[in-house]
């Protein structure tokens, strides 16, 4: 791929800005992932061309390069990510790999939504704890509030119909759980669950 497409043509930091925080790559086969810090970035991978896109919490983009030591180094940023490449690969990605991907958000409108929906969505489902908020699972009525997206499968998973289930995510979002085969021959029980956001009802907690 052309990592140049997926930079907008304005303006944006300074290049020589250096990037604070933590940062959402998309790897050479297309999959996302979530990084902590810069250090836990680069040890994530092994060669330059590897990460195809890399972004932080503001949409600014970056790429990999080699120090002189052939080290590999985060280099100067490129400007903003492009929004139109990145939503699409994440709608690529969400349908090539849905057991990896669970959380689908409304679709995206602008490039602000599409970055806060990837680092959210991703913290939740494979990074760290989020520092506040808390998971609810609303089930007829009952509500309670697991301590993961895994504590919430355990108990969904002795569910014979999830249709009166809800579920609230750390950032606020409600989903209705869906059950989703891995091959069409299995029964649904066999596959994963996938949460599929929607309005809600009020009385999620």
């Amino acid at each position: 791929m052309n990592t140049t497409s997926r930079i907008q043509d304005v303006s944006g930091p300074p290049p020589d800005a250096r990037p604070a925080g933590d940062f959402v790559a998309v790897d050479d086969s297309g999959e996302f992932s979530y990084h902590r810090s810069e250090q836990d970035l680069l040890t994530a991978f092994e060669y330059v061309a590897e990460a195809a896109c890399i972004f932080d919490r503001n949409g600014t983009a970056y790429r990999l390069a080699l120090d002189p030591n052939r080290h590999l180094v985060l280099a100067p940023s490129l400007g903003p990510v492009e929004f139109h490449w990145l939503r699409q690969a994440w709608l690529d990605a969400q349908n090539a790999h849905p057991e990896s991907y669970r959380l689908r958000r409304f679709f995206p409108l602008t490039t602000e939504e599409v970055v806060l929906d990837l680092f959210e969505t991703l913290t939740v489902e494979h990074g760290p704890a989020p520092a506040e908020g808390l998971w609810s699972l609303e089930i007829n009525s009952v509500a309670s509030h697991p301590t993961s997206l895994e504590d919430i499968d355990r108990r969904l998973a002795h569910q014979n119909q999830l249709e009166h289930a809800h579920v609230k995510d750390p950032f606020g979002h409600v989903y209705r759980p869906v059950r989703h085969r891995s091959h069409w021959h299995l029964p649904t029980s066999a596959g994963f669950i996938l949460y599929v956001e929607t309005p809600g009802p009020g009385t999620v907690y």
